[in-house]
C-alpha cells in the first residue's frame, strides 16, 4: 500500500511538469505563429514548389498539442486520486495518441533539419523564379528591417516578370532606375544606393533556431508523456489488484462454557469452541 502510495505521488508529480512543459508547448505556438512576424513570415516564404510550409503545420499542431495536453494532466491527477480505473485508461490511451504526435513532429523535424534545410537557399531561388510576385511580397518585409535583397543578392530579380521591382532594397526611392544598378557596372556610386547583401542568412538563422526549438520542445515532451503512461499502465494494474484480492482476516475468539476449571495448569475443565468471523478490512 505505501509503495502504490508512492507511485501516486510521483505520478502527480510528473503530472504537474507536463502541465508546464504543455504550457510552454502552448506558449511557444503561439508566439512563433501569431506573435513574432519575422518567424510567421519565414514560414509561409518556406513553401516551395517541392516542400509544402511544414514549419507552419507543426506549429498549429503544436497549439492543439499544447493545450490537449494541459487538460490530460489535470484528467490524469483527478482520475488517480478519486481511483477512477476506467478514466484512468481512457487518459492512458490519449497521452498514448499525444506522444505518438510528438514522436512525428520529432522525426518531420529531424528530416526538414537534415534533408531539406541544406538545399532551401536552391529551392527558394528556384520558388521566386517560378513565382515571383507572391515571393517577393513575402520577403519585402525582410528586405526593409534587415537591409537586404533577394535571396542570395540582388542579381536574383534579374530577368522577373517584375514591375515595379521591390522598392524595399533601395536606400534612395526608386533605385531601380538607375541605369548602373541595371547593367551592373559595379560603379559604387550607383550600387551604394541599394542593398547588396542576400536575405538567406538571415532567413536561414531564423529557421534553423525554430528547428532546434521545436526539436527539442517535441522531445521533452514526448519523454514527459512516456514516463506518464508507464506509471498510469503502473497504477491502473496495482489498483485492479487491490480491488481483486481485498484480504481477508480470520479471527478466532475463545468461549469458555462456564463450567468449573481448576487452577491446575495441567488440567482445565471445560470445553472450548473457535468462531471463526469474517472481517472485510476496505482499503484506503
Amino acid at each position: 500500500m505505501a509503495c502504490c502510495i508512492n507511485v501516486v505521488c510521483l505520478f502527480c508529480t510528473l503530472c504537474v511538469f507536463i502541465g508546464m512543459a504543455s504550457l510552454i508547448q502552448l506558449g511557444l505556438g503561439i508566439c512563433l505563429t501569431f506573435l513574432q512576424p519575422d518567424i510567421a513570415t519565414i514560414n509561409r516564404l518556406v513553401k516551395t514548389d517541392q516542400f509544402d510550409s511544414y514549419l507552419l503545420y507543426i506549429l498549429f499542431v503544436f497549439i492543439g498539442l499544447g493545450l490537449i495536453s494541459l487538460v490530460l494532466s489535470f484528467f490524469s491527477i483527478y482520475s488517480t486520486v478519486r481511483r477512477l480505473k476506467s478514466l484512468s485508461l481512457f487518459v492512458t490511451v490519449l497521452w498514448v495518441f499525444a506522444a505518438a504526435l510528438n514522436i512525428v513532429m520529432l522525426i518531420v523535424l529531424f528530416l526538414y533539419y537534415f534533408a531539406i534545410l541544406p538545399q532551401l537557399r536552391l529551392l527558394l531561388l528556384r520558388t521566386l523564379q517560378q513565382t515571383p510576385l507572391s515571393t517577393s511580397y513575402l520577403i519585402d518585409p525582410l528586405q526593409s528591417k534587415y537591409h537586404c535583397c533577394g535571396i542570395n543578392d540582388k542579381d536574383d530579380y534579374k530577368n522577373l516578370s517584375l514591375d515595379p521591382f521591390p522598392s524595399s532594397c533601395c536606400r534612395v526611392p526608386n533605385c531601380w532606375r538607375d541605369t548602373d544598378i541595371n547593367n551592373n557596372n559595379g560603379s559604387n556610386s550607383t550600387i551604394s544606393l541599394m542593398h547588396t547583401k542576400g536575405c538567406y542568412p538571415v532567413i536561414d538563422k531564423y529557421v534553423t533556431i525554430e528547428l532546434l526549438i521545436l526539436m527539442g520542445t517535441a522531445s521533452f515532451c514526448a519523454l514527459l508523456q512516456a514516463l506518464a503512461i508507464i506509471l498510469m499502465c503502473t497504477l491502473y494494474q496495482r489498483y485492479k489488484k487491490l480491488n481483486d484480492d481485498d484480504p481477508k482476516f480470520i479471527i478466532n475468539h475463545l468461549t469458555t462454557n462456564g463450567k468449573s476449571m481448576n487452577n491446575s495448569n495441567d488440567n482445565i475443565q471445560g470445553s472450548s469452541k473457535t468462531i471463526e468471523e469474517t472481517v472485510e478490512i476496505t482499503q484506503i
